[in-house]
């Protein structure tokens, strides 16, 4: 504990028990946060966010009789609030938004629980100890049960450029670490102006400080940052035209023959829009995840049917078709498609034509001339959206799932050069999680495809225009900063974006709408990256992940020696 709560112990433990003080103070930092997300937006609050929960972690003593029933309460509310969208695609959703941010709200009870025990127990000061807890539990969230990095206290500050450049170096955890470190000093700063009235004011405020100081650092990398990546365009600056097709239809149409025309019609009267109206020649032309609704299918001879055993009408008429489309338009294509890809050579009456088939939510490269570049299959595929857990264990998990999954995970990622320009495709939630695109955009220089520009397929229609459009957008901000690459989106009724290597977002659709956005994309020069984090990945969550682990072990074995009797110095937690 330092040496300021050690002072006031005693003062708070002759102070009157009010057991309803630490939900009072949880629930003002999960209304507080939530309010810094959107839909409201009111981003500078979520530097104070935190603050209630870091003050309860410098009490000597939680209030109330269950404390840490209060603060993971705390937390369910906070999740509830920010990721209520996640009930919208299905009324069975309800229950898993619930399930869903009771688990979250364990991720803030074991904040402020590591949070407390390196205060109190190892000294060390809130501001330090809460920024360490949070951005290694988010490290943590960020792979457990998949990942769900959605809603990242980072993610609120994408309007403010200057800030987010520190990605580049530590990813968006660096941050939240930020943030959290601000919402820390002001936390122990308020402490100490409440219980350390005998102190001057400057010793009350100076943990203050170190939050000033870090702020103005993060701030002053970034003018250097982006003067640096200003000075290096040059006068022959690379650049693309890419056309982002937005459709406003719902989510409802899949597996509806009607929808399905009538979704492919729309899509392409605004190709043809997007291409005759552009002020130059479009180089490609981008649908967002399985809009174009006729399926791809791959005839593997080595383990699918003989030669022949399909009509050959079947089998080629979706890369006739886009052939078609390609010349039409007089531009590439890079379509979000369904994959299919023969399993085995046994006919089954179930499935496509008769025979059986492996499915890839996926899509599809075609370069002007109509030939098919190549194809991506998505590698973080969802839960219950587009895999069943555990099914062939328990098979009648299938009916309880309100999307019917059934996609394979795709093995490598993909890039595809259309006249000189190369292009990293990922599809929907694939942009939410950092080290999945870093692994890509490693993968790919590695094997000496160097990306230009990160594209985001996405069907987000399923959430009727909500904050889920925004938060989906945001996590995509923070990808082109950390890979140092530009990101266009498309997303099915809304947010299509193109957002700079800078994390600027230069141009965004409007939700809920039909639109076509043609994009002047400006490709960075491949000396700037890889970035710091590309090469090095993120070191600096995993190494907060590492102190909590070492502090919550080394409480563990303090209690248990304690608990044996053995002599050791007391220190109330």
């Amino acid at each position: 504990m330092s040496h300021s709560l050690q002072s006031t112990a005693i003062g708070d433990r002759a102070a009157p028990d009010r057991s309803r003080r630490t939900l009072v103070l949880g629930l003002a930092a999960a209304v507080l946060c939530y309010l810094a997300h959107p839909p409201v937006g009111w981003s500078l609050l979520a530097w104070i966010g935190p603050s209630p929960w870091l003050y309860l972690a410098c009490l000597p003593r939680m209030p109330g009789r269950r404390p840490y029933g209060a603060v993971w309460a705390s937390g369910v509310v906070y999740w509830l609030l920010t990721i209520q969208w996640i009930r919208l695609p299905h009324p069975a959703n309800a229950l898993g938004l619930v399930l869903l941010a009771a688990y979250l709200g364990v991720y803030i009870l074991a904040f402020v629980a590591i949070t407390r025990i390196a205060v109190h127990r190892w000294r060390m000061p809130v501001w330090l100890a809460g920024s360490i807890a949070w951005t290694g539990l988010e490290w943590l969230r960020a792979r457990l049960l998949t990942g769900f990095l959605m809603a990242s206290l980072a993610h609120t500050q994408v309007r403010w450029p200057h800030v987010i450049q520190i990605a580049d170096i530590f990813g968006e955890y660096g941050v939240t670490f930020l943030v959290v470190l601000v919402a820390g000093a002001i936390a122990e700063a308020a402490y100490r102006f409440g219980h350390s009235s005998a102190w001057p004011a400057w010793r009350r405020a100076l943990p203050l400080l170190p939050a000033a100081v870090c702020v103005g650092l993060a701030v002053g990398y970034a003018r250097l940052r982006i003067d640096a990546l200003e000075s290096q365009q040059t006068g022959n600056q690379r650049t693309a035209t890419i056309a982002l097709i937005q459709s406003d239809m719902l989510a409802d149409w899949k597996g509806t023959t009607e929808r399905d025309i009538a979704a492919m019609r729309q899509m392409y009267d605004l190709s043809r829009q997007a291409v005759r109206t552009a002020k130059q020649p479009v180089d490609i032309v981008i649908w967002p995840e399985t809009m174009y609704r006729d399926p791809l299918l791959i005839i593997d001879p080595d383990r699918g049917p003989a030669a022949g055993a399909l009509p050959a009408e079947v089998v080629e008429a979706t890369a006739k078709n886009l052939a078609t489309m390609a010349a039409d338009l007089n531009a590439a294509l890079l379509l979000g498609i369904e994959r299919f890809n023969t399993l085995a050579a046994e006919k089954s009456a179930a499935t496509p034509h008769g025979y059986r088939f492996e499915a890839f939510n996926s899509c599809v490269c075609v370069d002007r001339t109509g030939a098919v570049v190549g194809t991506y299959d998505k590698m973080h595929l969802l839960p219950f959206g587009e895999f069943i857990p555990l099914v062939d264990w328990l098979p009648a998990l299938r009916n309880i799932s309100p999307i019917a999954g059934g996609s394979l995970e795709g093995a490598h990622p993909a890039a595809f050069e259309v006249d000189g320009v190369s292009y990293c495709p990922n599809i929907c939630y694939e942009t939410v999680l950092p080290h999945l695109i870093r692994r890509q955009v490693v993968e790919l220089i590695g094997r000496s495809r160097w990306p230009d520009v990160l594209v985001n397929l996405t069907n987000d229609a399923w959430y009727w225009g909500s904050s889920e459009l925004d938060m989906h957008l945001a996590s995509g901000v923070f990808r082109a900063v950390e890979m140092r690459l530009p990101l266009v989106v498309a997303a099915n009724r809304g947010l299509s974006a193109y957002v700079d290597y800078r994390g600027r977002i230069v141009q965004v659709t409007e939700r809920d709408r039909a639109a076509c956005l043609v994009a002047e994309v400006e490709l960075p020069p491949r000396r700037l990256y890889p970035s710091h984090f590309a090469r090095y990945g993120d070191w600096f969550a995993l190494a907060c992940l590492v102190c909590c682990g070492i502090t919550v072990v080394a409480s563990t074995v303090a209690a248990a020696q304690r608990a044996a009797g053995a002599p050791r110095e007391v220190h109330r937690e």
